[in-house]
């Protein structure tokens, strides 16, 4: 199903701990409650994402044992627009 998305940005909320698939304007996607751990990768990948200006990427696998990407997108969270 992801494939036919127009997937913005991927975003760690911290204080909900929760992951977000932004996929337009006013279409967003809860793909994950984040446990402790969780929480604090989330807090690395919100800095990373801030030091290289919102740019990040997702690659998504058939499943665990695949190597191969099935997808791949480039994003760039834009702030303040």
């Amino acid at each position: 199903w992801l494939g036919g998305m127009e997937v913005a940005s991927l975003k760690c909320d911290l204080r909900r701990r929760t992951l977000v698939m932004e996929a337009d304007i006013s279409t967003q996607y809860l793909m994950a409650k984040l446990n402790d751990e969780q929480r604090s990768e989330g807090k690395v990948f919100e800095q990373g994402k801030e030091q290289l200006r919102g740019l990040h990427f997702v690659c998504v696998q058939k499943d665990e044992e695949d190597d191969e990407p099935a997808g791949f997108w480039l994003l760039r969270e834009m702030k303040g627009m």
